[in-house]
């Protein structure tokens, strides 16, 4: 799997880069001059690639937390990025959420303004995607599978086995 994260980092970090140029296109208002096509047509290319980089993330993540607790931590996934990346990545969210409402009113008064949900989401989407490729990149250990000395799954900084009670010495490997 850490083979692909560098491609999928460049995809994520390259769509996430268009869909920036293209939102900041729409809340101006001109459609950019560097595109051989319609401003328009860009839209079901963004939302596509969402699933392309976005399946591979929401794999990994699972790969970080392994057991199904119910419990999941942003922080725990995004380990390997640095403290700027994860404000980032928490602000692409807030963001995402206020520009959601705040396009709903304005797609009847102009066409090209149906677009900037897509791009903002799809700047979400696309810059979350990366920030997990990151952190598995940087960290690779967290994608290690970790057991107690009996054989159960653990999850990344657990002390003890939640099912028998061993204790994990800290020596145990990926341990973070």
């Amino acid at each position: 799997m850490t083979v692909f994260l560098l491609p999928l980092m460049a995809l994520a970090a390259c769509a996430f880069s268009l869909s920036a140029a293209l939102h900041l296109c729409v809340l101006t208002g001109r459609a950019p001059t560097w595109l051989p096509l319609p401003l328009e047509n860009y839209s079901g290319a963004l939302t596509m690639g969402i699933f392309v980089v976005w399946f591979p993330a929401v794999l990994l993540a699972q790969r970080m937390h392994p057991t199904g607790s119910g419990t999941f931590s942003w922080r725990a996934l995004l380990a390997g990025c640095p403290p700027w990346m994860r404000y980032a990545a928490g602000g692409l969210f807030i963001y995402a959420f206020v520009n959601f409402f705040l396009s709903v009113q304005r797609v009847a008064d102009d066409p090209l303004s149906a677009l900037r949900p897509i791009t903002g989401h799809a700047m979400l989407f696309y810059g979350v995607a990366f920030c997990i490729f990151f952190s598995a990149w940087r960290r690779p250990r967290i994608l290690a599978q970790l057991e107690c000395p009996l054989g159960h799954r653990l999850r990344h900084g657990d002390r003890f086995c939640p099912e028998c009670g061993a204790s994990v010495t800290p020596a145990t490997p990926g341990q973070d």
